[in-house]
């Protein structure tokens, strides 16, 4: 809180402006009866205590009222004083200085002679008013003081705070000189470059410095954008650059800039998605030979940086196994991007794993995106169905494995970029070479370090620990108390041939545990597929579902996938397009 010392000077043109007036001496006390200001003969006591001989001002303080002392040294609040009846002083009135109610200090007039004693007593309603006014003034300037205490102790408080955001923040007027600028601004920018009054024009290349300016003209527009910073040790930032309008009250007032690390949006990214990438080598389930060796090779190759090809069919388990390898990486700090080479139409797919620049193409968005394999930097991009990307992206694929570059769209300087490719198909890729589907050199380079996981119907004796697996996850998600399973249960899994895999064995675990009421499964918790399909394994060839399956999935294959691979193969199967997509999932054909 402000006190009267921290206004003593004002206090004492006020005392000297009084008794100029008047013609009668002033003395001003705080709460804690320290002579803060003084004419005449108290001049010479500012500064000094006024405990031994300030009775009245002690009263004064006690109970926020005026007092006129008319007979000093005879007064009953002078008992105490030591010029008692030998009182220099012949008249006094003194009135408090109140602050909410509260007596901060009081001020005093004092008579010495005869005549000012008569003078202010003729005229005592008069002098009380204008005392008390005076009063009213030196707390005025207590509370205008304390405002603005509290303006500096505020705007201490916000640069502190804006000085602890890890982004760079400055604020520039609508002609673009600099206003503010926190401590991460600071350490980005030179010292020559950045400091109060210097201009955008040093900071930022003309287009950009324009475009910021041009937010001040609208308070709705904000502009996101990419930028490439110099800074003073002559190393190139890539950041994303946010500007936008300050509003005051008769429109924009001025400009905020505020600058994040592209690095820092990854990891963040990567940080709220870190759940969908947690796998360890130890969720990839399986008693098998094949899984056994899936496993070891999975930790070998983990601390690699060359590419891997995972192969197999559709739920097998590739992208479980991709996010495995990143997660025993020593990029698992890094983002895991997965892209689905199939579920992006082919006109999307190259902007979404390239990014663009601003004014690309018609339509594309103001600043450009930024690319899903530059967001990976650091990190690991997981192509899954890279058998199903177009030609002409594969060549782009191939520099960034080759040159470790990348080139937006629209662009016309390459980036570099530090991540690791891991590929999945379930495509015969030697076969679509050989068609002049899928280029050469592409498939040398991610067939670094191929890993092929086998269908389900191949490794029978995983089914076991595969359905216990699933038999916990379901007791938990349906609070159900399940513990066995039946022979004639287990007779049916062992016989089926699972052509979606594990995937699809999920599908009838979960199926049988909503029916299951006791602690065992049973046939008769098993779909009607299942069910009614013989145990003779030869039998089991002329399923007619099996049949249908297989022949569409070879006839896909066959084709070069995307929309058009799918329109030629309802062709050659002689069903419409929107049966062909149906049966697609029905089968769990990707």
């Amino acid at each position: 809180m402000v006190e009267l010392m921290d206004v003593k000077d004002y206090a004492q043109q006020i005392a000297e402006a009084i008794a100029t007036v008047v013609k009668i001496d002033i003395e001003i006390a705080d709460q804690q009866l320290i002579r803060i200001a003084g004419t005449g003969r108290y001049y010479k006591g500012v500064g000094q205590s006024m405990d031994r001989q300030g009775y009245v001002y002690r009263e004064v303080l006690r109970t926020g009222h005026q007092f006129v002392i008319e007979t000093p040294g005879i007064h009953p609040l002078c008992g105490p004083c030591k010029a008692r009846g030998n009182c220099s002083e012949k008249y006094e009135v003194v009135s408090p200085i109140n602050v909410d109610g509260k007596a901060v200090g009081a001020i005093g007039m004092i008579c010495f002679t005869e005549a000012q004693a008569r003078l202010i007593a003729e005229n005592q309603h008069s002098y009380l008013i204008f005392l008390t006014k005076m009063a009213e003034t030196i707390a005025l300037k207590l509370k205008e003081q304390e405002f603005l205490a509290g303006l500096v102790s505020a705007n201490r408080y916000l640069n502190s705070i804006i000085d602890c955001l890890d982004e760079e923040l400055l604020t520039t007027d609508l002609d673009g000189t600099i206003l503010h600028f926190n401590q991460a601004a600071q350490r980005l920018f030179s010292t020559n470059l950045l400091h109060p009054s210097s201009h955008l024009n040093t900071l930022f290349p003309p287009q950009i410095a324009s475009e910021i300016l041009a937010v001040g003209k609208n308070a709705e527009d904000v502009i996101e954008r990419e930028v490439y910073i110099e800074t003073k040790k002559n190393s190139r930032h890539h950041m994303l650059l946010r500007a936008l309008p300050i509003e005051g009250e008769d429109g924009v007032k001025s400009i905020a800039v505020i600058l994040r690390p592209f690095d820092e949006i990854s990891r963040i990214v990567n940080r709220l998605t870190l759940r969908d990438a947690g796998y360890s080598i130890d969720d990839i389930l399986g008693e098998s030979e094949c899984m056994n060796n899936i496993r070891e090779r999975a930790k070998v190759v983990a601390a690699s940086k060359s590419t891997v090809l995972i192969r197999g069919e559709s739920g097998t388990g590739k992208e479980m196994l991709a996010r495995s390898i990143h997660t025993l990486s020593p990029r698992h700090q890094g983002m895991f991007m997965a892209i689905n080479c199939t579920a992006i139409p082919e006109a999307l797919l190259e902007s979404e794993l390239f990014g663009y620049e601003d004014g690309a193409f018609t339509g594309a968005r103001k600043g450009g995106k930024i690319g899903k394999i530059e967001l990976a930097n650091k990190g690991t991009v997981f192509l899954d169905e890279i058998g199903d990307m177009p030609l002409f992206l594969q060549a782009k694929i191939l520099r960034v494995l080759q040159e470790r570059k990348i080139e937006r769209i629209g662009g016309i300087t390459a980036s570099p970029v530090d991540v690791r490719i891991i590929a999945a198909t379930h495509r015969n890729l030697e076969e679509m070479m050989a068609r002049g589907e899928f280029r050469e050199d592409l498939y040398y380079r991610i067939n670094v370090i191929p890993i092929h996981i086998k269908p389900l119907r191949e490794r029978k004796e995983d089914l076991p620990l595969l359905c216990k697996h699933f038999i916990e996850v379901y007791n938990q998600q349906l609070n159900k108390n399940v513990h066995h399973i039946s022979e004639g249960f287990r007779q049916r899994l062992e016989n089926y041939s699972f052509p979606g895999n594990v995937r699809e064995l999920q599908n009838i675990i979960e199926y049988a545990m909503n029916l299951a009421t006791g602690l065992t499964l049973t046939e008769d918790h098993l779909a009607a597929r299942l069910k009614e399909g013989t145990l003779s394994e030869d039998l089991n060839r002329f399923n007619l579902e099996r049949i249908e399956r297989e022949t569409i999935l070879r006839c896909y294959q066959a084709t070069e996938g995307g929309v058009r691979g799918k329109e030629k193969a309802a062709k050659a199967l002689g069903i419409g397009l929107a049966t062909l997509y149906r049966k697609l999932a029905r089968y769990n054909i990707e």
